[in-house]
């Protein structure tokens, strides 16, 4: 192994980088081309450079010279944290004069994203409380097994450490404690306007018969997403939901759970879209339970999708499943169909009136006809007087040319961006749809007001590939921050509208299959719903924010004084750090040895289930980890009959020694992070009181001796113990 990779970490001080950067000034073909082969492979293993090394990204070309158009593994280490990991692009052959070149591979580790900003936060509160010299390397992995430590920040102070990744006494805390559930209690508004924040809310994730007949047996939007593949090098696919899983919405407990995740974070209500073809309505099951059983507990309004429905998702006449036939006669009986709902006392209202959104009113015959009979027979069923809104799409914004009273703005309908070049984004000739800019998105809509009223409305990010794949429209660089800036400027054009009780409106809370929903998912957690909650109460605008230079032109001149007073703080930060108590850490060092529960504890009781969905973000059955490295597995586990849902329980996680010589050097950690998980009973066809149980670890391993280990779980419950093991094992190997 190279003597890189062997040196001990804390002796990193004194080395040299593998790779020296290279100048900004270098000529850009030879920044990416090597037309010498011969002198790429007389050189080291490895050849490359870091071009950016900041508390934003780390960003550079590297190459193994023994495989050069394979893509190599690296992790960003600080002291004995795992920060992100990423591959290289794989480099490919180009044409330089006559000759043919290798292309560097590049890569980029972000290190703005909340994630990433969570886990630097965490490993600096524990390796500044170190009195020695805080070490941030490179580890590059190669498909051999060998692997190289490159130190970054060498001669760095630990004050100047903090300043330079970006942190500030305001979102410090957060960071820390990214799972804040207090409930949002918005401030008053100076001019007696309190904004209201409204999703819209798609009612599908579950089957239903015309689904299961058009698209095969157990259809759902979940389908799309579970075929997801990134079509080009920037774009950030796939995501699969996080908190709530892969959900069923006839549940009961998953229309709870939404409920309480859009309460804590300062969500309103939603908004449902409805179906309803001259009387026939389809995907109808969740607003029927929401009136059944009262879940979603929230206020809500209804939108009228009122398009057809294509095979192709856009509502056009081209592979038609479901045809919307419109006649003045049919359309009227919509208010009646709907009365139910409307006279729920859940429904929201804008200054006394019940909103009522339709997508396309251009598509109503005699639309001046029908919504007056509307309004009257409103009145008649007790409903009281209705507001109708027109969704602003297809450039069909003004309201008084569609005989509505207000418009909603429905992006990215009603945002201007640039289209950006294929080519610049190294886009493979078997993508063929288009890629828009989100930053610029925003910067379109800052400030935009028309001369009808109207509600304000914002999307947190949209990609329907995984509806539409190459062909899907995707808007780049969405970020939790830019998302940000635009809610609170959509905040406050609808403070300064018409409207005495003004609502944002939000696309959407769980678009999954188009990017745009606010449920946590696994590329940014909370991280979207976070800016919900920040603008919903009031708090300044975070720092993530102020600190991202594409977001600068958006901000006011007190937001960006704001800035500059926070960057005077970060020395005085540093000496608070280690004092703090407010620190939220869910890493854990593993014991030696067994816990007493385990004596005479049944092993794979019947029915018993142990899954391991990951270890480090791997699936593989052995997974081989570094002692210095924190090891993080996700599953899930079900004990068997002797456990129920309603029982109080704790469990352990084992790793049992696969070595029958070294029986005695087995290890354990608690397990904190436990929850049952509703999508697998239901994905299981399970009983109510079958228990299915999701945990997630973080723990260290370096106590534990050089071998395989194989993964139980040791569940513990009222008067019952159970240990089950699993095919999955770790490899400690130093």
């Amino acid at each position: 192994m190279n003597k890189i990779a062997e040196r001990d970490v804390r002796s990193a001080k004194g080395t040299q980088p593998v790779a020296s950067p290279i100048s900004h000034e270098e000529n850009l073909q030879s920044s990416f081309l090597d037309p010498d082969l011969d002198d790429l492979e007389s050189g080291a293993r490895l050849r490359g450079a870091i071009l950016e090394q900041s508390g934003r990204e780390i960003s550079g070309w590297i190459v193994d010279t023994r495989s050069l158009t394979e893509s190599v593994s690296l992790s960003l280490f600080v002291g004995s944290h795992a920060i992100e990991e990423t591959r290289t692009d794989r480099a490919a052959p180009a044409g330089v004069g006559s000759g043919t070149a290798i292309g560097r591979p590049g890569f980029r580790i972000d290190l703005a994203n909340p994630v990433a900003r969570r886990r630097l936060a965490r490993a600096l509160r524990n390796t500044l409380a170190d009195p020695g010299q805080t070490h941030i390397y490179l580890r590059v992995r190669l498909d051999d097994g060998e692997f190289f430590e490159i130190p970054l920040f060498d001669a760095i102070a630990p004050d100047e450490l903090v300043v330079a990744l970006g942190f500030s006494p305001s979102d410090y805390t957060d960071l820390l404690i990214p799972n804040n559930n207090r409930l949002i209690t918005p401030d008053p508004d100076p001019a007696g306007k309190q904004v209201r924040h409204v999703c819209f809310y798609l009612p599908q994730f579950h089957s239903f018969e015309e689904n299961d007949r058009w698209w095969g047996p157990g259809f759902t939007e979940w389908t799309n997403i579970s075929r997801m593949r990134p079509q080009f090098p920037a774009h950030q696919s796939p995501w699969l939901p996080a908190d709530l899983g892969f959900y069923d919405v006839r549940l009961t407990e998953t229309r709870r759970q939404q409920a309480e995740l859009a309460r804590r974070y300062g969500i309103h209500g939603f908004c449902y879209y409805v179906y309803w073809f001259q009387g026939r309505r389809l995907l109808e099951r969740p607003l029927e339970l929401l009136l059944e059983d009262g879940e979603p507990d929230l206020p809500f309004c209804i939108c009228w999708a009122n398009e057809n429905w294509s095979r192709r998702w856009d509502g056009s006449d081209a592979e038609l499943l479901l045809g919307q036939n419109h006649a003045l006669e049919d359309d009227v009986r919509f208010i009646d169909d709907m009365a139910q709902l409307l006279l729920d006392e859940r429904y929201i209202k804008v200054d006394g009136r019940k909103i009522i959104l339709v997508y396309r009113p251009s598509l109503l015959p005699d639309r001046q006809s029908l919504f007056d009979t509307w309004r009257a027979r409103a009145k008649q069923l007790g409903i009281g007087e209705i507001l109708i809104c027109n969704a602003m799409t297809f450039g069909e914004f003004d309201p008084r040319d569609l005989s509505c009273d207000a418009a909603v703005e429905f992006p990215p309908h009603t945002v201007s961006t640039r289209e950006q070049p294929l080519s610049e984004l190294g886009a493979p000739e078997s993508f063929t749809g288009k890629v828009y800019d989100y930053v610029d998105a925003v910067r379109s809509s800052l400030g935009k007001t028309y001369d009808f009223p109207y509600f304000p409305a914002v999307m947190p990010r949209w990609d329907n590939t995984p509806r539409k794949g190459s062909r899907g429209h995707v808007f780049n660089r969405s970020s939790p921050e830019a998302f940000e800036v635009w809610l609170r400027d959509a905040a406050g054009r609808a403070r300064r509208g018409p409207f005495a009780e003004p609502i944002v409106f939000i696309n959407s809370w769980n678009e999954w299959a188009e990017g745009a929903h606010l449920e946590p998912d696994s590329r940014y957690g909370r991280a979207f719903l976070e800016a919900v909650r920040r603008v919903a109460s009031s708090e300044p605008i975070s720092a993530q924010v102020r600190s991202n230079p594409d977001l600068l032109d958006c901000l006011s001149r007190q937001e960006l004084e704001q800035a500059m007073k926070e960057a005077s703080t970060h020395v005085q930060l540093l000496a608070n750090i280690h004092r703090s108590e407010m620190v939220y850490s869910g890493l854990q060092h593993t014991r030696a040895g067994m816990p007493v529960e385990a004596e005479g504890a049944p092993e794979n009781p019947a029915e018993s289930l142990l899954v391991i969905e990951n270890i480090n973000s791997q699936t593989n059955e052995r997974v081989v980890v570094d002692p210095r490295s924190v090891v993080l597995v996700r599953g899930w586990v079900c004990a068997g009959d002797a456990f129920e849902a309603n029982k109080q329980r704790i469990a352990f996680l084992i790793l049992l020694s696969t070595d029958s010589r070294k029986q005695d050097q087995n290890g354990y950690c608690l397990v904190v992070d436990w929850h049952e998980r509703f999508d697998v009973k239901e994905y299981m066809r399970t009983k109510s009181s079958d228990c299915y149980f999701g945990f997630q670890l973080s723990f260290l391993v370096h106590d534990l001796p050089e071998g395989e280990y194989q993964i139980a779980v040791l569940e513990v419950g009222e008067g019952s113990r159970a240990l089950i093991r699993s095919n999955h094992s770790i490899v400690i190997r130093r």
